[in-house]
């Protein structure tokens, strides 16, 4: 049976004029008011335009298809190019099978599960990979990346409260595989939806804190909007009025030690 790797993610517009249809993608529920769009626009303008997010993922892509010599694929949930159409042009291909692996470590029924229930969805045996967060050279990255540092501020993307395990339970086993010195864990970019979400938030955390706080967003592995945008724009302002000095470490995008652990949750998922 002939298998590939298919490297999920969230997704992002190639441009700020595609963002209404880019939010009215995810808020089905509730499509995005003209407000929400330009607020949207403007942060993205902020980053210059547009998020890396895509051209990251195919380099990691690319990386790990040399790594394991064998075809990997990437697939948005909510932009180009999407999972099923990825699906379709791997069958083109002659993939009989898909590892499905998430470009996020740790499982959250409401992100990875919702990129697994995609990939289901086109009618391809696959293989999941729920988590990989303790895969130990993506622990090794943030360890190196955290060395010496006076204290770290570990962030992840906050999700609704309700069902959230085993998200935060993840997260906090990470940061205590990392971890060597002085630390606090803060969630960001919740979004607006009316609904308990987890905490705390970094403008809660960010009162207790004093000096340098280095910022390691181990709930992320690449850079995109939440990191350029809301860790470099916004929580650096709220940090630097509180007299702080806000440094954000570098995220794994396609560093070898994150490739090597895409490489490990694939062979695992192999047997």
């Amino acid at each position: 049976m002939k298998t590939g790797v298919l490297l999920m993610a969230h997704g992002s517009p190639d441009s700020i004029d595609q963002m209404g249809d880019y939010l009215r993608h995810i808020l089905v529920r509730k499509p995005p008011t003209d407000e929400v769009i330009a607020d949207f626009q403007d942060r993205y303008r902020q980053i210059g335009g547009k998020s890396p997010l895509l051209e990251i993922s195919q380099r990691q892509a690319a990386a790990l298809q040399a790594k394991l010599g064998m075809p990997v694929y990437v697939g948005m949930r909510h932009w180009n190019p999407f999972i099923k159409d990825v699906v379709e042009q791997a069958k083109k291909d002659g993939i009989e099978r898909l590892i499905g692996l998430p470009l996020a470590p740790h499982y959250a029924r409401v992100s990875v599960g919702a990129y697994q229930r995609e990939l289901e969805n086109t009618g391809i045996p696959y293989v999941a990979v729920r988590s990989w967060h303790l895969e130990p050279a993506l622990l090794d990255y943030w360890r190196e990346v955290t060395r010496g540092k006076n204290f770290v501020l570990y962030t992840a993307h906050s999700i609704p409260a309700g069902d959230a395990e085993p998200y935060p339970t993840q997260l906090a086993e990470m940061v205590k595989a990392v971890a060597t010195g002085p630390h606090a864990f803060a969630y960001q970019s919740k979004s607006a939806a009316p609904m308990p979400w987890l905490g705390p938030e970094i403008p809660e955390v960010l009162p207790s804190l004093s000096g340098t706080v280095s910022v390691a967003a181990v709930g992320f592995v690449s850079d995109h909007v939440e990191v350029l945008y809301d860790l470099d724009i916004l929580h650096r302002k709220q940090a630097e009025e509180r007299g702080l000095v806000w440094e954000r470490l570098a995220m794994p995008n396609d560093h070898p030690l994150l490739i090597e652990a895409l490489a490990a949750a694939t062979k695992k998922a192999l047997g």
